[in-house]
């Protein structure tokens, strides 16, 4: 088979799931299958140490968006089409939600949740210009793209009931591949790892650990909530630190944590690298994932990998990931959440089985497992099996 696959997040500088779901899946196909051919469109000159291709059954085509406002739409639904025509591509994968709505080839599409089908998620975001297209396109086009798809891939199971329900893509259409911490996510020595996180961040021992992004589900201010809850003695003893991806919703974060008196005991952390974080998961007391929602929830496991004893939501996609490896929370209340953090940082026992149960269920997910399994997509529909209606969805 030739494939194609829109991997425009291989050379996009903005870290975040896309990306990563990007980077880790191509990288694993290419390690696991030489059976077949591989053509990678991205959008922009690929940089040599952004895209090093471990085999040489791959090609990469630079695809552009051309046109102001409308440069990504133009991509997908006409160069990447073209493309993918002049190409001979057998099955074409979008891995990113959007797709060519009619593409040449067999369609796969990759739809991580379905979080984008509800308004709300962008309240806080730019209402007019190119913000709205880009919004109203992203609001449309993957509905369409996954009718008309000859599969749809989804992360979790959780997500692949939400695809069925909200997009109504039959169900013996929706494959779920899992996905996994990157090899980078791994236990460091604990001392080094706290030492590191002193000098680059000036980060004592025994603080909590959290991510912030521009995104409201991530859930930031009922943890800011929990945390006030805390005895003021374990405050005392343990910072929150945020690493913040996007400072969008940073400055509101910061007034709410003046409102509650605890700013001073508050450490936001930017401009964080891959290594950086594996030292952080290495050297934290513990991490906390409040969010509201999660197509996967792959924090979790990157914190499992370092040895973290995760607090975690019990909505979405997160108690499935998670398993056992987690104590689980009810993301809106700051009781709940605050209650669990001091649980495990007063009960050694259960500090030491979390990160043993953690360390075993991130063991078990695997890169190359979520690529054996998209390769079996692949080869599904190229055989001619595009009516999937035969084919059992463990």
């Amino acid at each position: 088979m030739k494939i194609g696959i829109d991997a425009r997040f291989l050379t996009h500088p903005q870290p975040g799931g896309f990306k990563t779901y990007t980077e880790q899946l191509v990288r694993a196909l290419l390690e696991v299958d030489s059976d077949n051919e591989y053509v990678l469109y991205v959008d922009r000159p690929p940089v040599a140490d952004v895209i090093a291709l471990p085999a040489s059954n791959a090609t990469v085509r630079v695809v552009p968006g051309t046109a102001p406002f409308i440069g990504m739409p133009w991509r997908e639904q006409i160069g990447l089409m073209m493309h993918a025509r002049r190409d001979r591509i057998d099955v074409l994968h979008a891995l990113c939600l959007t797709a060519p709505v009619c593409a040449p080839c067999p369609l796969v599409v990759t739809i991580h949740d379905t979080i984008w089908m509800f308004p709300r998620r962008f309240a806080r975001r730019q209402k007019r210009g190119k913000r709205s297209l880009i919004d109203a396109y992203y609001r449309y086009v993957p509905a369409i793209a996954a009718r008309r798809a000859s599969a749809v891939i989804a992360v979790s199971h959780d997500a692949r009931s939400a695809i069925v329900q909200h997009l109504g893509v039959p169900a013996h259409r929706v494959f779920v591949t899992y996905e996994a911490a990157a090899p980078i996510y791994r236990t460091l020595d604990r001392t080094r790892a706290i030492d590191a996180v002193r000098q680059r961040f000036g980060l004592g021992e025994g603080f909590i650990l959290a991510l912030g992004s521009a995104d409201p589900r991530k859930n930031i201010s009922a943890l800011l909530g929990a945390y006030a809850l805390l005895p003021e003695r374990l405050r005392a003893n343990h910072e929150l630190a945020i690493v913040w991806t996007h400072p969008l919703l940073a400055e509101a974060i910061l007034a709410e944590a003046h409102a509650l008196g605890i700013v001073g005991r508050l450490r936001f952390l930017q401009h964080v690298s891959n290594d950086d974080l594996v030292s952080l998961y290495n050297a934290a007391a513990l991490f906390v994932f409040p969010s509201r929602y999660e197509g996967f929830g792959l924090p979790i496991l990157e914190a499992m990998a370092c040895g973290a004893p995760v607090v975690a939501s019990n909505n979405s996609s997160i108690p499935e990931v998670a398993g056992d490896a987690a104590l689980l929370v009810d993301a809106e209340s700051p009781t709940s959440i605050a209650c669990a953090i001091e649980r495990v940082i007063s009960d050694a026992a259960l500090r030491d089985a979390l990160v043993a149960r953690g360390l075993q269920r991130a063991s078990s997910f695997s890169w190359q497992r979520c690529a054996r399994e998209t390769v079996e997509v692949y080869q599904k529909i190229y055989a001619g099996q595009e009516d999937v209606r035969t084919v059992r969805v463990a």
